[in-house]
């Protein structure tokens, strides 16, 4: 029985179309993952459109939910009141089970990793268990023993007035940043609450956004300056949020490098320029939070981790 070798020409030929059909391979791959940022950038411009344009916290919830789904498995809003926290909606839900999942409720200090994100008033991971987020939604939502939950506070002047509650496969950043452009937009509807009870004709607020008594430092400034504060701190944090969201890459490099402004100079550079135009030139008490921002998020309050080059405080 005779055998067949192929000739020289012929392994040669082989080798290229093998090389080309790679070459297209990654080609192809690249493009789809291309694709796919965009598809992702646009579903987030969408969103935070979305949310500005949102009235209440029930409509701002609903939006967020729909917002969140791309970026983890499963997810839920609570509201926060006198340190009760209740369902408000889950994604994938119909009205009826959005109206069941209302009428969950449990202390916070019952759940650690709620008392926990609600307190710091920061973003917090814990494994599925009662202790970390009661009875109640180890039940409802069937997490596996090994299920991490990542929880994101909508902090409104200082308070946690919700939670953004998330599972599965969750992209942080993301969910961070629409976090806090939710929070933004339920303190911007506060504001306007404000103004209307100052009026003759008061309005009764909801409980919800409740004013509660400021820090004295904080409680010392005008009314004005205190609003350019809240607004700065968060710019900061947004804007932070978005380097870790868009260029996740830069900022694992410039941390492995002790170099983070060296790769991301740009955004820090835009930001900074931003920060000083916008709040610095408006009142003399702001502080710099756009650097506290960069130093506790990206740097991990390593300040040699920001890199030599890096300008330092605007303050």
């Amino acid at each position: 029985m005779s055998s067949y070798a192929p000739s020289p020409s012929l392994r040669n030929l082989f080798s290229e179309l093998d090389q080309l059909l790679q070459t297209e391979t990654e080609g192809h791959v690249s493009a789809r993952v291309r694709a796919a940022e965009r598809l992702q950038s646009e579903h987030l411009n969408q969103s935070l459109r979305r949310l500005r344009q949102a009235g209440g916290f029930a409509e701002i919830a609903a939006i967020l939910c729909d917002a969140c789904a791309p970026f983890c498995n499963d997810c839920a809003i609570f509201r926060v009141d006198n340190n009760v926290v209740t369902g408000e909606c889950r994604r994938g839900t119909d009205r009826q089970t959005d109206a069941g999942f209302r009428e969950v409720h449990f202390a916070a200090p019952e759940a650690a990793a709620f008392a926990g994100a609600i307190e710091a008033r920061e973003p917090v991971v814990a494994i599925c268990s009662a202790a970390e987020i009661s009875t109640a939604l180890l039940d409802l939502f069937g997490h596996a023993a090994d299920d991490k939950a990542h929880l994101f506070p909508l902090t409104v002047d200082g308070t946690a007035v919700g939670v953004l509650y998330t599972a599965g496969a969750v992209e942080s950043a993301a969910l961070e940043l629409l976090a806090q452009s939710a929070a933004m937009v339920l303190e911007s509807r506060q504001e306007a609450r404000q103004e209307a009870r100052r009026k003759p004709v008061h309005a009764a607020v909801p409980d919800l956004l409740r004013i509660e008594p400021a820090p004295p430092a904080v409680d010392s400034l005008s009314s004005e300056d205190r609003r350019l504060h809240l607004l700065a701190q968060r710019f900061a944090r947004v804007q932070v949020a978005e380097m870790r969201l868009y260029r996740p890459d830069a900022v694992k490099a410039g941390r492995a490098r002790g170099d983070l402004y060296s790769v991301l100079q740009e955004p820090i550079d835009s930001a900074r320029q931003t920060y000083r135009q916008t709040f610095v030139s408006a009142t003399p008490t702001m502080a710099d939070y756009f650097h506290e921002e960069l130093l506790r998020t990206l740097a991990n309050n390593n300040a040699a981790w920001l890199g030599e080059k890096y300008p330092g405080p605007l303050l």
